[in-house]
């Protein structure tokens, strides 16, 4: 699935964007769905032995949050800087609606 989701956008970034009627442009659509699924199965099959009560279960999510919250925020201001170092300019935070 997840091989399917990155074929999907490297298409639409490259090439051309599948429409939804496309064999491509579902499986993009799709296999997202199925990859989020199968990836939450694969984590609840794996922790199911040690997350057993609150106290547990709130000691997991505050590993997960620690694993994966100094990485995103690493990407964030690598984004950033290379946007700054890119076009001379800080990039508005603006949000669109």
């Amino acid at each position: 699935m997840a091989l399917s989701v990155m074929i999907y956008h490297l298409t639409s970034w490259n090439l051309y964007h599948p429409g939804a009627s496309t064999l491509l442009g579902r499986l993009g659509i799709y296999a997202v769905s199925i990859f989020f699924i199968l990836s939450g199965l694969s984590i609840a099959v794996a922790y199911s032995h040690f997350i057993n009560d609150l106290k547990s279960s709130i000691a997991f999510y505050i590993r997960r949050i620690f694993r994966i919250w100094p990485l995103l925020w690493l990407c964030i201001f690598a984004v950033i800087l290379l946007y700054i170092l890119e076009r001379k300019e800080v990039p508005s935070l603006k949000i669109y609606c």
